[in-house]
């Protein structure tokens, strides 16, 4: 059975199109990652996908549960960790932990028990007398991870988990990812961050404006950029000079950030030599050829960056 099936899902506001008939399984035991820019319709999907919004038109399923019939049933099966954390910041996190339990009509030594294994999984068991208020954001954030797992949910929706995240804090988030999809929870988890779903998901759904535009592995999208390549020149660079390299004949995509000139193009003789020749007047500081990233398939795709 899959975990999640959806057909042509579709949400408005107002009329404002967020998310435009999506189609996609998530298979039972895997990572699916949803990798697009802020705004782009992810937390709108998980809230419906969640019972939290109800779709305007199209279908979905959570393990066979129709999410327009049978919400009690999915609510059984999953647990969500939403972008922003809803703790009690005047409560301990034990006391949190037991509020939460008493919400899943938890019996209270399974609270005990579930509450011991995941503090202890997320480093937080020395503080679980301490107030959340006194908590750091990644603290907050694992424990916000420890109430999403605590009924040992089937499926968990992790919608950016570690936005603001420092990257050890971040990493620490990774590990724990990990480890539960190991033990068999299955994980849709929406991201704007391209080193996360590479690092995390078995397959990702790329989604701009709405809209999917791809879907595979990490591996499958990058190797669609097999007949590209990626220039990376360090560069002081302004609009003109991006503008004229855009219309140089084999030029795909420019971006410029942070110094860095990234531009994907097609293989072609004496391309190189008119990039440069429209640069002949910049500090060029080095130029190098680079392995496509998701956010390079990204800017392959749209146009654009992922940050935009």
């Amino acid at each position: 059975m899959k975990a999640i099936s959806v057909s042509k899902l579709k949400k408005t506001f107002n009329g404002v199109v967020a998310v435009d008939e999506i189609s996609f399984d998530v298979e039972e035991g895997e990572i699916f990652g949803f990798l697009g820019p802020n705004g782009a319709g992810k937390t709108t999907t998980v809230r419906m996908l969640t019972c939290q919004l109800k779709a305007t038109e199209g279908k979905a399923s959570i393990f066979g549960y129709d999410i327009n019939k049978d919400c009690n049933g999915i609510r059984r099966l999953i647990g969500i960790l939403p972008q922003e954390a809803s703790l009690n910041e005047l409560l301990t996190a034990e006391q949190n932990i037991l509020f939460y339990g008493i919400l899943y009509d938890l019996p209270k030594k399974v609270i005990k028990r579930r509450s011991e294994e995941l503090l202890s999984v997320m480093g937080l068991e020395h503080r679980k007398n301490d107030l959340v208020k006194n908590f750091s954001g990644g603290m907050k954030q694992r424990l916000s991870l420890v109430l999403a797992m605590l009924h040992e949910p089937k499926l968990l929706f992790l919608d950016e988990p570690t936005t603001g995240l420092d990257p050890q804090a971040r990493r620490h988030i990774w590990e724990f990812i990990k480890e539960i999809n190991r033990q068999g929870t299955t994980i849709f988890l929406t991201t704007h961050y391209m080193e996360e779903a590479d690092t995390l998901c078995n397959r990702v759904a790329i989604i701009d404006n709405g809209k999917i535009i791809t879907i595979g592995s990490p591996a499958e999208l990058k190797s669609k950029m097999e007949k590209e390549k990626i220039l990376e020149v360090e560069v002081d660079c302004d609009e003109n000079t991006i503008n004229a390299l855009k219309r140089v004949s084999g030029v795909k995509q420019v971006s410029y950030a942070n110094g860095l000139l990234k531009i994907i193009v097609e293989d072609r003789k004496g391309l190189l030599l008119d990039i440069v020749k429209n640069l002949s007047d910049k500090n060029i500081k080095s130029i190098s050829t680079a392995e496509p990233t998701l956010e390079d398939v990204f800017i392959s795709l749209t146009g654009k960056r992922l940050r935009d």
